[in-house]
């Protein structure tokens, strides 16, 4: 049911910016609440941690991302249950982000760039798996055995491809498997 009502925002906000309002995309992106560096030192806008990750401008990255979402968001709402699985997207989120910021105050490179996108959640999702696979074994070894290759393409490819946010995805990645940790420990305290 999550990630339904994810992927549906996800695919909202996207025919709002492609066919409804009338500004430059890029413009509306930011509006919207894309994770914009000056706006959240400057202006306090820290609501774009999270709002960020629901804003897609461009059809591929909105198609990768809501099909990464759907696919692997269903195994580990399933799995998870809703608290928990709600709890790994928000840290998933919140990483991603605060990575991001954490770079946006070292280099005068990263303060001026925009990021939007759900893939700090896919590689949220990413992570969980990893931590899943390697702390309980079993069926979700099963499942990191048959995602590892998938995880470490995109890997590369995020060091790859220029206009990713490797911080972005790095943070996210930490952020699914700092989760995972954590619904452990709480789950068998």
């Amino acid at each position: 049911m999550i990630t339904n009502i994810y992927v549906l925002i996800c695919a909202i906000v996207y025919i709002y910016i492609q066919f409804i309002q009338h500004d430059d995309r890029w413009s509306c992106a930011l509006r919207l609440g894309g994770f914009y560096p000056p706006y959240i030192q400057e202006r306090h806008q820290y609501w774009r941690f999270i709002t960020c990750h629901f804003i897609h401008a461009e059809f591929l990255h909105f198609l990768m991302n809501a099909y990464a979402l759907y696919q692997i968001g269903h195994v580990l709402e399933a799995w998870l249950g809703t608290i928990p699985y709600l709890y790994l997207i928000i840290i998933s989120m919140l990483l991603s982000s605060l990575l991001s910021y954490s770079a946006s105050q070292v280099s005068s490179r990263y303060y001026q760039t925009l990021t939007i996108g759900a893939s700090g959640v896919v590689y949220g999702f990413f992570g969980a798996i990893i931590a899943l696979g390697l702390i309980l074994g079993g069926p979700f070894m099963s499942l990191l055995e048959s995602s590892i290759y998938i995880i470490v393409i995109n890997l590369i490819y995020t060091f790859v491809d220029r206009n990713i946010s490797k911080t972005g995805h790095i943070g996210g990645l930490i952020g699914g498997i700092l989760a995972i940790v954590m619904i452990l420990a709480l789950h068998i305290a």
